[in-house]
């Protein structure tokens, strides 16, 4: 799975008062590289799941490599903000992150998958806290 651009044309519709979203057909790889898969900062591994913050900094859920992995605007390279990179069940570690949520705070809530819980990590954090869940309980 590449990422694509998130560009949505919106057109307003002075008829019905309303804004027409379109979806901008020409989208561009704005994360990872295209065909390669791995570790690296500017590489994914399985992207799961993406979300935008309030700058237009986009958060992807990097699975196959146990991370959170943040793109600044206009940036081809990630920093992780949550994970280590390596699968684990330890408060620093995720294994099979699949969704992601972010508050106004840039606060995450993930859902750890194979870890059957809900990791709440605080901005700046190097360990999640479980918020819904028991580790290792499926």
């Amino acid at each position: 799975m590449f990422i694509k651009s998130l560009t949505v044309l919106i057109i307003f519709d002075f008829l019905v008062n309303k804004p027409v979203l379109r979806w901008n057909t020409t989208g561009i790889t704005v994360a990872g590289v295209t065909g390669q898969t791995g570790n690296a900062s500017n590489l994914l591994a399985s992207p799961a799941d993406v979300v935008l913050d309030w700058a237009n900094n986009l958060y992807i859920v990097d699975s196959n490599n146990y991370r959170i992995q943040k793109y600044l605007f206009d940036s081809t390279i990630g920093q992780t903000v949550a994970g280590t990179g390596a699968n684990g069940s330890t408060p620093s570690r995720l294994f099979g992150p699949t969704r992601l949520l972010l508050d106004t705070n840039e606060n995450l809530y993930i859902s750890d998958s194979y870890n059957s819980r809900v990791q709440f990590w605080s901005k700046g954090a190097v360990n999640g806290t479980t918020v819904a869940g028991v580790t290792g309980k499926i």
